[in-house]
């Protein structure tokens, strides 16, 4: 299991440097610099200038056996060479048959009796099924979303579900009437507008439940948040206490025109119980954080949540639902038209790990362009 302090101590992403290495013998120094504004080129050139050796050293530390003559090519270049994959959309082997020698060597490949090994798709296969699984995924993600939430430069979250499209023809996809479609989800939190974490359910899954997973993922990347955008379907007390008092943030969770003030959730109520918990110290006389730290850590929680909803409910400025859905569906249209994020024709137990696997996908390219101050970091219509 990661632990937030491996988080913690991951490298910081270099600026845009010079690169030297090695090519057949000829010693090749190049810049991104150079590949800024142009047209069509190859997305492993890109790669190239991407620095993820702390990912890879965890995943061979943790998802490889110790034996030494084990053979295994570059777990860098592994990860690279996956995520080339499902930015083309191609099979496996398809993705191999179409690498160039070049290609690879910018991936990381490393010579040998002047040839570059890389692997076969059915080697990369097993690479992403059964070496990574989702277990391994889920780990990169949350690296490589402690990585783009330090680069950022935003302490704004936001949280909401997109569909994941099916087969009208599928028989493990649920059919959703809102969407009028069979589909899957997938729950994603975005630090600004790049997505670091995401999790994956059905299609006819609430969303609140979800909350509770990307509340833990924030808090293993050491995410800096003020303020946690959730729209409608997340609204709950135990919601708003669990963002106010895990995250220290102000959750912005959109009202509906129904929302009425809750009278527990008022100030007296409140003083009330402090005052009842004058064993543990409480008092009406404590200022307001004290008061509902001490609630919520003593089985007061959703009063907690009333009151914070309640301040919400009296805010004129508070957000409108449907800018924030708005934001997060551009964000969301926007990895769709980049990558497959759907779920048709994919064989049901492999759905869960291509739709994670296209998601840190989406950060490595946003890596790209965030470790090297390239703005705006989401585009990426020049890799190819």
């Amino acid at each position: 299991m990661i632990k937030p302090t491996d988080l913690n101590t991951l490298q910081s992403l270099p600026l845009m440097v010079e690169i030297s290495k090695v090519y057949k013998g000829v010693l090749i120094t190049d810049t991104l610099e150079n590949y800024i504004g142009k047209e069509h080129v190859s997305l492993c050139q890109f790669l190239f200038f991407l620095n993820i050796t702390d990912i890879a050293q965890y995943v061979e530390n943790n998802f490889y056996t110790d034996k030494t003559w084990h053979f295994k090519f570059n777990v860098e270049a592994m990860i690279k060479l996956v995520v080339v994959k499902f930015f083309r959309q191609k099979s496996f082997k398809k993705t191999i048959s179409t690498l160039t020698e070049e290609e690879a060597w910018l991936l990381g490949f490393q010579e040998k009796d002047n040839e570059i090994p890389i692997p076969t798709g059915s080697a990369l296969h097993h690479f992403v099924k059964y070496r990574l699984g989702v277990e391994g995924i889920d780990k990169i993600m949350l690296m490589l979303g402690g990585k783009i939430a330090k680069l950022s430069n935003s302490n704004e979250a936001k949280l909401d579900s997109t569909p994941l499209e099916a087969s009208r023809y599928s028989k493990n996809s649920k059919f959703n009437p809102h969407y009028e479609c069979k589909m899957d989800k997938a729950h994603i939190t975005m630090v600004g507008t790049y997505p670091v974490y995401m999790t994956y359910t059905d299609g006819l899954a609430g969303d609140s439940p979800e909350l509770p997973s990307h509340i833990d993922a924030l808090l293993k990347m050491d995410a800096n948040i003020d303020e946690y955008r959730l729209y409608g379907a997340y609204d709950s007390f135990q919601n708003h206490a669990d963002i106010w008092y895990k995250l220290n943030a102000n959750p912005l969770i959109s009202l509906g025109v129904d929302a009425v003030i809750n009278d527990e959730g008022k100030l007296e109520r409140i003083d009330h119980w402090a005052n009842k918990m004058w064993k543990l110290g409480g008092s009406k006389y404590m200022n307001i954080v004290e008061k509902l730290e001490l609630l919520y850590e003593n089985g007061r929680q959703e009063q907690v949540g009333m009151y914070i909803r309640n301040k919400n409910l009296e805010d004129k400025t508070f957000p409108e639902s449907k800018k924030l859905r708005q934001e997060c569906e551009r964000i969301h249209g926007h990895i769709k038209n980049t990558l497959k994020f759907d779920v048709r024709y994919i064989v049901d137990k492999s759905r869960e790990l291509y739709v994670k696997f296209n998601c840190i996908t989406y950060q490595l390219l946003l890596l790209i362009n965030l470790a090297n101050s390239i703005e705006p970091a989401n585009t990426f219509e020049n890799f190819i």
